[in-house]
């Protein structure tokens, strides 16, 4: 979380980084490599609409920085198996 008196622009984006939906399944598979995961189009690589997002405003101002993709991925695996009653898996 990041506090500020005030702040240089009224509006910032809080993303940046496009990824495929496909390079996401990838990272799922390799941790879970029985993962059977498909799209209609080739690679899950369908318009996202966020390939203009630009996050640098916030990022230079507030000095923020976000857990690599692959992290992520991994944290959000283990949340749901721990939900579900299920081991967790290692990052190797």
């Amino acid at each position: 979380m990041s506090l500020s008196d005030s702040s240089h622009y009224p509006v910032y984006n809080s993303g940046g980084h496009a990824i495929s939906l496909g390079d996401l399944a990838e990272m799922v598979k390799e941790f879970l490599p029985d993962s059977q995961i498909t799209f209609a189009d080739e690679g899950g690589r369908e318009r996202s609409g966020n390939y203009m997002v630009d996050n640098s405003r916030l990022i230079d101002e507030f000095e923020i920085t976000y857990a690599p993709f692959r992290q992520r991925v991994l944290e959000i695996i283990n949340e749901v198996r721990i939900d579900s009653g299920l081991p967790v898996v290692t990052g190797t």
